[in-house]
């Protein structure tokens, strides 16, 4: 987890890597996909099925198993990892929903069945200050533009 600074223009970067915060974790997580990848490699009879078994199942956790850097910036959020990269323009947020671990920002005005797939969260990783004050710089600025967001 690297530091996040607040910076005049509202904008802040950081990362959290959630694996390293919790190594026991990561080794159970590890093994339960070296197992189910070999399991898959011998059950089908081939090493394909067993690489992409591994494949899937890896990049399924990889937001766990591997730094993810996050930036809130004039343009929108944004959330990279080694396998994915997501950006939300500001015009898209419709509410912001903070929890104590981090900020999801979502492009629905109201809580939906479809929450978990839409919008992105925001892990503080120790940043829970200058993340929420760059959303706030962000989000009030959008909404002065005439764009109506809640704020839970």
């Amino acid at each position: 987890m690297a530091g996040g600074k607040l910076l005049p223009n509202g904008s802040v970067e950081w990362t959290v890597h959630l694996g390293r915060r919790r190594p026991r974790q990561t080794a159970v997580l590890v093994a339960v996909i070296l197992g189910a990848s070999g399991a898959a490699g011998y059950g089908f009879g081939s090493a394909f099925w067993s690489i992409a078994a591994l494949a899937l199942l890896v990049a399924s956790v990889s937001d766990f198993l591997f730094p993810v850097r996050y930036s809130v910036a004039a343009e929108g959020v944004e959330a990279r990892g080694p396998i994915h990269r997501r950006r939300m323009a500001w015009q898209q947020v419709r509410r912001v929903v903070k929890d104590d671990l981090g900020v999801k920002l979502s492009p629905l005005p109201r809580p939906s069945r479809l929450e978990g797939y839409r919008g992105i969260y925001l892990w503080f990783g120790g940043n829970a200050d200058a993340v929420m004050a760059a959303i706030a710089h962000h989000t009030e600025a959008e909404a002065a533009g005439g764009d109506d967001l809640a704020s839970v």
